[in-house]
């Protein structure tokens, strides 16, 4: 009966994070102002687009929302000392919605903030040692591209050094490669589809990492 429990508990668990995953909240919110994102400058319903083009207490709201979805999906886990593996489900179910949102004609984002978040119930001790770091990185470069690969670098050996926990640091690894990857993916298939109204500027290349 208990083995029972747990599988229903993984399952429902699992359909949650993907569910959350699939709430876009740029193109919510956008979309409460009457505002399509998808066809202003990069297309991308992520932080820096929505910052740029409607405006920066939005895009901070789309920022910060995304990172807590992350954290909803993944550090009460580690709260109630889930294995490992099954964070790591949760963390893949959660990109899983971000990159395909049943709510948004499985067109989504590419999860860079939410990732943010996810790592917290992977590493979270190195991701407190991360945020002030990535912070003063931004600070300096403007440039939320590098700063989030800073982010996810400094969890990763932080984490693995205080955590002691080489699975974690790998399923760590496996998201923000996913992220990246899906940046890749998403990035090139906007560069070459319709011209947007607003392109991104160069030295602010974020809109394709969040």
């Amino acid at each position: 009966m208990e083995s029972l429990q747990t599988a229903w508990f993984y399952a429902v668990w699992a359909v949650g994070s993907y569910l959350v995953g699939s709430l876009v909240f740029g193109d919510l919110i956008c979309r409460m102002k009457g505002i399509d994102i998808r066809s202003l400058g990069t297309g991308n319903p992520g932080t820096a687009n929505v910052w740029r083009q409607v405006g920066p207490k939005y895009g901070a709201a789309v920022f910060v929302l995304d990172i807590a979805k992350g954290i909803v999906a993944t550090l009460p886990l580690w709260f109630i000392d889930m294995p490992t593996w099954f964070i790591t489900v949760a963390m893949v179910s959660l990109l899983t919605g971000l990159f395909f949102p049943i709510f948004f004609g499985f067109k989504g984002n590419t999860g860079m903030a939410a990732m943010f978040g996810a790592t917290a119930g992977l590493l979270p001790l190195g991701v407190a040692i991360a945020v002030p770091i990535a912070i003063g990185k931004f600070m300096i470069t403007r440039n939320v591209g590098w700063s989030g690969g800073v982010f996810f670098a400094t969890a990763w050996l932080a984490g693995g050094l205080l955590h002691w926990d080489a699975w974690a640091v790998g399923a760590a690894i496996l998201g923000s490669g996913l992220v990246f990857g899906r940046t890749i993916v998403q990035y090139k298939w906007m560069r070459g589809g319709s011209a947007r109204a607003t392109p991104a500027p160069p030295e602010t290349t974020t809109d394709a990492n969040i």
